[in-house]
């Protein structure tokens, strides 16, 4: 029977020092358990309950006296708002006072300062002596006879 599988074309015959492999599958199955199935049924029924009972609950009714509270409540904040931004406008008026008040003293300084030195440079004038250069002229008379003079005369 060797022989006849040595002939045989289609059977490959091994090699000498090599294994042969086999290939082996494995399938693994779970029992399948219905305790999982029942915590995720009883959760959802637990959710639909709950939102059924927030939709219908009875709603608590407000009275007149809530209700006039809450007005009051609401005035009261607009009139704390608005005094806030009248107190925060009456600072702003009050620092550009203050801003054109420090402009005003500083011009009135300068006028001063400038004043006081022309006050100084008058004084100054009328302390010291007057300078009086003197220097003597010769007045030489014309040689040419009297002096004509035209449009066209050249002047020395």
């Amino acid at each position: 029977m060797d022989d006849f599988k040595r002939d045989d074309p289609n059977v490959i015959t091994p090699l000498p020092g090599v294994e042969r492999r086999v290939q082996e599958t494995v399938i693994i199955q779970r029992e399948s358990s219905n305790a999982a199935w029942w915590g995720v049924g009883i959760l959802a029924a637990l959710a639909v309950v709950t939102l059924l009972w927030f939709l219908t609950r009875p709603a608590e009714q407000a009275t007149d006296a809530d209700l006039r509270v809450a007005q009051a409540e609401a005035a009261a904040e607009s009139a704390r708002q608005t005094a806030e931004a009248a107190l925060v406008q009456n600072q702003l008026n009050g620092a550009r006072d203050s801003v054109a008040i420090a402009q005003a003293q500083t011009a009135t300084a300068r006028a001063e300062a400038i004043r006081a030195e022309a006050e100084a440079r008058t004084a100054q004038a009328q302390a010291s002596e007057p300078v009086v250069i003197e220097r003597q002229t010769v007045v030489q008379p014309a040689s040419n006879g009297p002096a004509v003079v035209t449009s066209t005369t050249p002047q020395p």
